[in-house]
């Protein structure tokens, strides 16, 4: 739903255990090795003010806390760059002071995503807040799932404040945002959501279906094992991997396109199949009265068909639909390799429900 661009609104320092030019010096450090978008966000922040990574320090065992943040070993001192969560676990949010917390709960209720610098001798030093932008298109496209009758859940690993801030900018019901999650609570999430399909009469039966859309790493349980995983063409790897589909542009108003699409698909296939009962049907019905030549057997099956072949060609793109899609060839990646995709896939469902990742996510609905 966001753009996944952050920008800085404010990076400050906490307490006086040092200068501000040195708590940017250990930020850019720390997150100059990072590939989430913010923390090149970071970077260029610092970068702006003319901090640039000390050449001469020592870094070791930098290691990512999933669903928390980042740490390094610097000038043997463990520095720490991540979320509440992640400083509410290390015991440091405790020694912050009551107008930090006042000025970063104040943040937090505009929307924004707070974050935390710290060291294992000093503590917290400096704290920041970034804003992602919501897609111009995220709120037609909710607004065009809903109407069609499907349900929209946010799941995101960010503070509740921003979660609802961007539900409410898009419309989606308030108890339907689900936000400081992990991994495997947006796996969790996922698995309720998804019922057993019947195993008798699934013909009849109406089913039901889940899917996830996602472009980050954390979303990769989720896309695993929903029934539809979709992917964003700039995401990460490992979400395009796992997915059933990606739309290459990452233009949200490809997921209306899909399921439209899909469901004309569906439609159509129980058109050709009824035509060619009913057809079928009235041949034999006439031949077991005499009535039916093989010239007319044969013209019939042609007939048969040509017409199903006819009512399928409707599926085709047409100028005015070609028109009001973004310009791309394609609204999903067909891999190549689709059965060894599938397969890759299936192992790393098992993989994720035995051992699931404990990093937070950004948006999926």
């Amino acid at each position: 739903l966001t753009q996944g661009k952050f920008s800085v609104l404010n990076l400050v320092v906490v307490g006086s255990a040092c200068t501000r030019k040195e708590m940017l010096e250990m930020l850019t450090v720390l997150q100059g090795r990072s590939s989430h978008p913010l923390s090149s966000t970071l970077v260029e922040a610092a970068q702006k003010e003319g901090i640039s990574p000390p050449k001469d320090w020592k870094i070791t065992n930098h290691r990512l806390l999933k669903g928390e943040g980042v740490t390094a070993e610097i000038n043997n001192q463990n520095v720490y760059a991540g979320n509440e969560r992640l400083f509410r676990r290390l015991g440091m949010m405790d020694n912050v002071s009551e107008e930090t917390k006042a000025l970063v709960e104040s943040w937090s209720q505009s929307g924004s995503t707070i974050g935390f610098l710290g060291t294992e001798k000093d503590g917290i030093i400096g704290t920041f807040s970034v804003m992602d932008a919501v897609r111009d298109e995220a709120e037609i496209v909710i607004h065009s799932l809903q109407q069609q009758g499907i349900e929209t859940i946010i799941c995101t690993g960010d503070s509740e404040a921003a979660a609802h801030s961007v539900g409410e900018m898009v419309g989606v019901p308030l108890h339907n945002i689900n936000s400081q999650l992990l991994p495997e609570d947006k796996l969790h999430i996922v698995g309720r959501l998804k019922r057993p399909q019947p195993r008798n009469f699934t013909t009849c039966r109406k089913k039901h279906y889940v899917a996830v859309c996602g472009d980050g790493v954390n979303d990769g349980p989720a896309l695993a094992v929903a029934d539809i995983g979709i992917s964003m063409g700039e995401g990460a790897a490992v979400a395009m991997e796992v997915s059933d589909i990606t739309l290459m542009d990452s233009n949200l108003t490809k997921l209306s396109f899909i399921v439209n699409m899909g469901r004309r698909v569906v439609r159509t296939i129980k058109e050709n199949i009824c035509i060619s009962l009913f057809a079928k049907l009235a041949v034999v019905g006439l031949t077991f009265m005499g009535k039916m030549t093989l010239l007319a057997a044969i013209a019939s099956d042609v007939g048969i068909m040509l017409m199903v072949t006819l009512n399928g060609m409707k599926l085709l793109p047409s100028a005015k639909m070609a028109g009001s899609l973004p310009a791309v060839s394609l609204p999903m990646k067909i891999p190549s390799n689709l059965g060894r995709r599938k397969r890759r896939r299936t192992d790393m469902r098992s993989t994720f429900e035995l051992a699931p990742t404990t990093e937070g996510s950004t948006e999926i609905v």
